[in-house]
């Protein structure tokens, strides 16, 4: 498969079939994942992998309660919030494979500004999302579906206490990894146009 046809083939799959990834699939994925740019040389991206019911119970467990306070400081009512997160749990625990893909900040530059400060830690935020990009198209090569999920982002603390990782571990994102059901159908997708995201002096707007 050629890199345009995996960027092409990849999409957010949330619908998968009950068949395990197998592990050994997984662990290249990790292994291009780690491909991405990163910030001073830190290579701080880390891998939570997990397969069991078990594991995949406590996450979305833990999960989904941070997620409904959330939700009630918002103002949602009681119902629609047990609503949205008891779908969300019915996701997780169903899909074969979540990968908790966490940012390393120990070599991370310390500043004494909020300014350089917000600007460190994106540097890092955006090296992982190269990671999770590589991480995904690996996965598409042995046709094998995913989904990109940001909750745990919003919801460090409580993925750091339930697995015990150690504080200087940031939990970014979470990936659901599965066999892609026979039932989904991908929406179709609007051939994209570079010059509807080129922006500056250079951009068809300027030249014409």
């Amino acid at each position: 498969m050629h890199l345009r046809e995996a960027i092409s083939a990849r999409r957010s799959v949330r619908a998968f079939v009950d068949q395990p990834v197998p592990r050994d699939a997984l662990e290249d994925a990790v292994a291009l994942a780690v491909q991405a740019p990163a910030p001073h040389h830190s290579a701080p991206w880390r891998f939570l992998i997990l397969t069991t019911e078990a594991d995949k119970q406590r996450l979305a467990t833990a999960m989904g309660a941070a997620w409904k306070e959330d939700l009630a400081a918002d103002g949602l009512p009681r119902d629609r919030i047990d609503d949205i997160v008891g779908r969300s749990y019915d996701l997780l625990t169903k899909t074969p494979a979540l990968v908790v893909c966490c940012a390393d900040m120990t070599k991370a530059h310390s500043y004494s500004d909020e300014r350089r400060a917000r600007a460190e830690w994106s540097l890092y935020a955006h090296s992982i999302g190269a990671a999770l990009q590589n991480f995904m198209l690996a996965l598409v090569e042995r046709d094998i579906a995913s989904c990109w999920i940001s909750a745990p982002v919003f919801c460090g603390d409580t993925v750091r206490r339930i697995f015990d990782l150690p504080d200087h571990l940031e939990p970014h994102a979470l990936i659901l990894v599965g066999y892609a059901s026979p039932d989904y159908n991908p929406r179709p997708r609007t051939p994209a146009r570079a010059d509807d995201y080129i922006i500056g002096p250079d951009s068809l707007a300027d030249r014409e």
